[in-house]
C-alpha cells in the first residue's frame, strides 16, 4: 500500500474516532446536565410541598399543585404520613406527543426537612432522550458530521496533491527495482523530495556511464584477445586457437589459405601512408566479401602482410576456385599508379585433417605461400599433402540434407551440463546426421543447412523430437539450440508458441532455448519480441559460443538470460592462455549482480576445469564430465541409470 494511502487511512481513522468520542462525550454531558437540572426541580418541589403542609390542608393542594406538577413534568405525586397513609395523591393525564414515546418514567422519593415523618414520592418522565433525539439536536449533529466529512475529503485531496511528487518518486523506484533503468534515468520535475530525486538522477547517470565504460572495456578485452586493431579482423592468436580446436575434433577436415600481400611498409615511403592505407582497406574489404560467402569460414590477419583463411569441411577443389576468384578480383581494384598490380597477391593453400598440429598446418600453408611468391605474379600454390578427399559438393550436400529431413530429422544425442558441486544442471540436446556409416557433427552440416534455407524445417524437427524428452526426464531441464534464421520467421514463431502451449507449465519451465552470442548481438532488437514470447510462456534463454566474435555484452543487462556458455576455443588450454583467462574474468564480472550462470563448453582436462573454476565459472560440460550419449529407450528411462549424468 502506498504511503499516501496509509496516511489517509490513518488520518481518516483518527477523525472518525474523534467524532465518536465527541458524540459520546456530548451525550454524557447532556445526560449529566439534565440530571442536575431535574434534581434542582425536585428539590424546589419538595420545599414547596413541605411549606404547604405547615399552612394548608391537603384538600387545598388541588388548586396549585397540579400546575407545578405539569410544569416540572411530574406524572404522579403521592404524600404519605408516618403510618404510611396517603395524605395526598394526584396524577396528570396529557396527550402523548411523538417525542414522548422516547421518555422513560422514573421514580424518586424526596425528603421533607420540616416533616421528616412524611414522605413524598413522585413519578416523572425523564426528558433526556427526547432532548437528544429532538429535531434541532439531530440536525446539528448531522450538520457537524457533514462538515467534518467535507473538511476531511478536502484535506485528503490536498494531501494527495502535496504527496504527488512522492508517489512519482516511489513509482520510479519500483521501476528501477524491476530493472528499468534506461527509461527512468531522468525523473519528473514534480518529484518530491527534490534532493532525493536529484540524487537518484545523478546515481543513475553515473551508473549508465559506468555501464557504458564497462561495455567498452569488455569490448576492448575481447578485441585484445581476438581482433587486429588496424583492420578489425581476427588476429593470429584467435586464428591459431580456433584451428587448434578444430584439429582436436574427430573426423574434421578443411583447408587453410595463406594470403600474402606486398611489404606495405616499404610502399609507404614511395606512395604515402594515406594511399597505402586505402589500398589495405580495399584488399581487406575484398577478402572479407569473398570469405563471407562461405558459412563457417574464418579470416584473420596472421602477420603484418599475411592474411589466413580457414575453410572448415571444404575441399582443395573449392579452395582452388576461391583462390582463382581472388586473383581475378585484383584486376578490378582501383590500384594506385606505381604499384605493380601483377605482383600484389600470392596465395598458399593447404589441407588439414583431425590429428594434425596447428603449427604443422600453418607451416605448410606458409611454405605454399612462399612457393606462390617465388613463381612470380599473382597466383596460388596448393601444398601437396596426403590428405584424403572427403569433401562433398553442394549438390551432394543438398541431397543428403533433404534425405535426412525426409526421414524425420537428425539423430538426437544429449550431453550433461554440471555445476562445480557435481550436480546436474541441464541436459544439452545434440544433433547428428549420417552419410552412410559416417557420422557428421553440427559444425560440418549446420552452415550448409543455413546456406540452403533449411533451418526452419530442421529446427522444427529437432524441437519436435526434443519436447517428448521432458516426459523421459521428469525432473531435469533440457537445452535446445535454435537458429536465429528460424526464430525470426513469423510462421516458426506461431508454430513454436502453439507447441509449447500444448505442454504443461512445469514442462515449459524446464526448457532452455540456446542462441549463438553473435546472432544475439547482431539481431538483438528483432529478437526482443520473440524472447518476450518465450519468457511469457515460461521458457528460459541461454547463450552459446560466447567469445567467438567481438560483440558488446549489453545483452546481459537487457535480456532475461539464465546461462552463458563459453566457446570451446576459449576453453581449450585456457590454463596456458592468459588472454582467454582475461576474457573469462571480464565476462564473469559483467554477469555480477544478475542470476546468469557462466558455464564452459567442451572441457577436456582437469587443468582446464580448475582454471575455469578459479575464474568464476560455475558449471561446464564436455569430455571431462561425460561424453555425448544417445537418448535412452523407453525401457531404460525408469531404471535411474541416466538420472545423474
Amino acid at each position: 500500500m502506498r504511503f499516501t494511502a496509509r496516511l489517509s487511512i490513518f488520518i481518516s481513522l483518527l477523525v472518525f474516532l474523534t467524532m465518536v468520542v465527541a458524540l459520546l462525550t456530548s451525550m454524557l454531558s447532556v445526560y449529566f446536565v439534565g440530571e442536575d437540572k431535574m434534581g434542582k426541580h425536585w428539590r424546589a418541589l419538595a420545599s414547596t410541598v413541605d411549606q404547604a403542609l405547615i399552612y394548608q390542608k391537603p384538600e387545598s393542594y388541588d388548586g396549585w399543585l397540579p400546575v407545578i406538577m405539569y410544569a416540572t413534568g411530574v406524572r404522579h405525586l403521592t404524600i404519605s404520613d408516618g403510618q404510611g397513609q396517603v395524605v395526598y395523591t394526584h396524577s396528570t393525564e396529557s396527550k402523548a406527543g411523538f417525542w414522548d414515546y422516547f421518555h422513560s418514567l422514573s421514580e424518586a422519593d424526596l425528603q421533607l426537612p420540616q416533616h421528616p415523618k412524611y414522605s413524598l414520592k413522585i413519578v416523572y418522565a425523564n426528558p433526556i432522550l427526547s432532548t437528544i433525539f429532538s429535531v434541532p439536536t439531530m440536525l446539528s449533529i448531522l450538520a457537524v458530521v457533514v462538515f467534518i466529512s467535507l473538511v476531511l475529503c478536502w484535506w485528503i485531496r490536498w494531501l494527495k496533491r502535496q504527496f504527488k511528487g512522492l508517489l512519482l518518486l516511489e513509482e520510479r523506484s519500483w521501476r528501477i527495482l524491476a530493472g528499468e533503468r534506461e527509461d527512468v534515468a531522468i525523473g519528473n520535475i514534480h518529484e518530491w523530495p527534490v534532493n532525493t530525486s536529484g540524487a537518484i538522477d545523478r546515481l543513475l547517470s553515473d551508473l549508465k556511464n559506468m555501464s557504458e565504460e564497462r561495455l567498452r572495456v569488455d569490448k576492448l578485452i575481447r578485441a585484445f584477445a581476438a581482433q587486429d586493431s588496424q583492420t578489425g579482423l581476427n588476429n593470429r592468436l584467435f586464428f591459431d586457437n580456433q584451428l587448434a580446436t578444430q584439429l582436436e575434433e574427430t573426423n574434421v577436415h578443411g583447408v587453410v589459405m595463406m594470403i600474402r600481400l606486398p611489404e606495405l611498409e616499404l610502399l609507404v615511403e614511395e606512395h604515402g601512408k594515406e594511399a597505402i592505407d586505402d589500398l589495405l582497406y580495399m584488399l581487406v574489404n575484398m577478402l572479407s566479401t569473398f570469405i563471407m560467402r562461405h558459412p563457417g569460414a574464418l579470416l584473420a590477419r596472421y602477420f603484418s602482410n599475411d592474411f589466413s583463411v580457414m575453410l572448415p569441411h571444404r575441399s582443395l577443389r573449392e579452395a582452388d576456385s576461391i583462390a582463382a576468384q581472388l586473383v581475378n578480383a585484383i584486376g578490378t581494384l582501383p590500384i594506385v599508379p606505381g604499384i605493380e598490380r601483377e605482383s600484389l597477391i600470392h596465395i598458399g593453400v593447404c589441407a588439414y585433417h583431425s590429428g594434425q598440429l596447428a603449427e604443422q598446418v600453418m607451416d605448410n600453408a606458409e611454405q605454399a605461400a612462399r612457393t606462390a611468391e617465388l613463381q612470380g605474379g599473382n597466383g596460388w600454390f596448393i601444398y601437396d599433402s596426403p590428405v584424403p578427399e572427403t569433401a562433398r559438393g553442394s549438390v551432394r550436400w543438398r541431397t543428403l540434407l533433404e534425405q535426412v529431413l525426409a526421414r524425420g530429422g537428425p539423430e538426437i544425442y544429449y550431453k550433461p551440463a554440471v555445476t562445480i558441486n557435481g550436480d546436474l544442471n541441464h541436459r544439452e540436446i545434440l544433433v547428428r546426421i549420417r552419410d552412410g556409416s559416417e557420422e557428421l557433427h553440427p559444425a560440418e552440416f549446420m552452415p550448409l543447412v543455413q546456406q540452403f534455407g533449411l533451418t526452419e524445417r530442421f529446427d522444427r524437427q529437432v524441437i519436435s523430437k526434443s519436447l517428448p524428452l521432458l516426459d523421459l526426464w521428469p525432473y531435469d531441464s533440457i537445452a535446445v539450440s535454435i537458429t536465429v534464421d528460424s526464430l525470426l520467421k513469423h510462421s516458426f514463431q506461431i508454430w513454436l508458441r502453439d507447441n509449447l502451449l500444448e505442454r504443461t507449465k512445469d514442462h515449459r519451465k524446464r526448457i532452455i532455448f540456446e542462441l549463438a552470442e553473435a546472432d544475439v548481438g547482431q539481431y538483438s532488437d528483432r529478437l526482443r519480441s520473440v524472447i518476450r514470447l518465450l519468457n511469457a510462456v515460461g521458457c528460459r534463454l541461454g547463450i552459446v559460443q560466447a567469445g567467438l566474435t567481438v560483440v558488446s555484452t549489453h545483452y546481459i543487462k537487457t535480456l532475461p538470460i539464465e546461462v552463458i556458455k563459453l566457446h570451446p576455443g576459449l576453453v581449450r588450454n585456457i590454463d596456458r592462455r592468459p588472454e582467454n583467462q582475461l576474457f573469462v574474468d571480464s565476462l564473469v564480472s559483467a554477469c555480477e549482480g544478475t542470476n546468469i550462470m557462466v558455464m564452459a563448453a567442451s572441457v577436456r582436462t582437469n587443468l582446464e576445469w580448475k582454471t575455469l573454476c578459479s575464474r568464476g565459472v560455475i558449471g561446464g560440460q564436455g569430455e571431462f564430465f561425460a561424453s555425448p550419449k544417445k537418448i535412452p529407450t523407453s525401457q531404460e528411462k525408469n531404471t535411474g541409470r541416466y538420472r545423474h549424468f
